[in-house]
């Protein structure tokens, strides 16, 4: 029974501890947060000192208490009684907005506002561009505010940085080299995922090729190398993992599509690739001989023929000797 009273009082004790701050909703999202919480201390005590303010304010750097009062001032939401001193404007003035506002058909930006754009870096030329497709936004959502000089400076400021990032982007972006190289960290990445070292210094000259043949531009060569690797291993590993027990070739045989995925890495065409599956069909089925994988049999086969025609090419197959493409086993 006493354990309930002790707790019938604490709401009372806590009441007298506890010091809230209230803030109107629509006016935080409308001039700031703590714009919002300022303006509601002045409405509760009309006349208010720097100190005052500071002291109340505990949990704001000075530095942003500053700043919030040079906001206000500039909306005339408040003003300056005396040095260090500020109250809220009178409602009677016709400077302070009573409500919110739609925004007007002809509207521009005050000089205030203008100034603080330009000395954040924007140019003038780009706070005209942007101007008309502000206005018509609000325009069509027809939503009021409180200050549409903020909610502009808002939003160009949002637009100048998103724009600034772009041309940085722009800026990288660079054909491939050459001598282009992965990173260590790329290289690194590669090694945890487990893929083979000498797999991905054979896959390097026809990545570059693919790309140099192209002059496509990119800031993030590391990127697209790491998704190549990636998706050339999986290729391979499916490829690999399809070795059964030996069978006979069939009649219905066809080579799988990640058959020719590896072949086209090596830089030979599917064409040329399927218009070798006759020839070695009818070898095979002539010998009747067993084999374990036929595809990667097949691979030996149409790199053997492409070498025939075009000569020794340096690709990623010439490179690698036929018994790894044919698992470790016997064919």
């Amino acid at each position: 029974m006493q354990g309930e009273k002790n707790l019938s009082v604490l709401p009372k004790f806590m009441s007298k501890k506890i010091n809230l701050l209230n803030f109107d909703k629509e006016i935080a999202s409308s001039i700031g947060l703590n714009e919002a919480i300022v303006l509601q201390i002045f409405k509760s005590e009309k006349n208010q000192s720097l100190t005052q303010l500071i002291d109340k304010l505990s949990f704001i750097e000075n530095k942003e208490v500053l700043k919030v009062l040079k906001k206000l001032l500039k909306l005339k939401l408040i003003e300056e009684t005396s040095k260090e001193a500020f109250c809220l404007k009178s409602k009677s003035k016709d400077t302070v907005p009573e409500r919110k506002q739609n925004i007007s058909e002809g509207y521009l930006p005050s000089n205030n506002i203008l100034k603080e754009a330009k000395s954040l870096g924007i140019s003038e030329d780009f706070i005209r561009n942007k101007l008309p497709e502000f206005r018509a936004y609000w325009s069509d959502r027809k939503d009021k505010s409180f200050s549409w000089d903020y909610k502009f400076l808002k939003y160009i400021l949002k637009e100048w940085r998103a724009e600034e990032e772009s041309l940085n982007k722009a800026s990288k972006m660079k054909p491939i080299q050459k001598n282009w190289k992965p990173s260590k960290e790329a290289l690194k990445i590669l090694k945890h995922a487990e893929i083979d070292e000498k797999f991905i210094i054979d896959a390097l000259p026809e990545f570059i090729l693919y790309w140099s043949e192209r002059n496509t531009a990119s800031d993030s060569w590391n990127t697209k190398f790491l998704n190549h690797i990636k998706n050339q291993w999986v290729r391979y590993q499916n490829l690999i993992s399809m070795v059964n027990k030996p069978t006979r070739m069939n009649k219905d045989w066809k080579p799988s599509e990640d058959c020719f995925d590896v072949l086209s890495l090596a830089k030979i065409n599917k064409s040329f690739a399927i218009s070798q599956i006759p020839e070695f069909k009818l070898y095979w089925l002539e010998t009747k001989e067993m084999r374990n994988c036929w595809n990667s049999k097949f691979i030996q086969h149409v790199k053997f023929k492409w070498k025939a025609k075009h000569g020794n090419t340096k690709n990623v197959l010439s490179r690698l000797k036929d018994h790894e493409w044919a698992v470790n086993f016997k064919n």
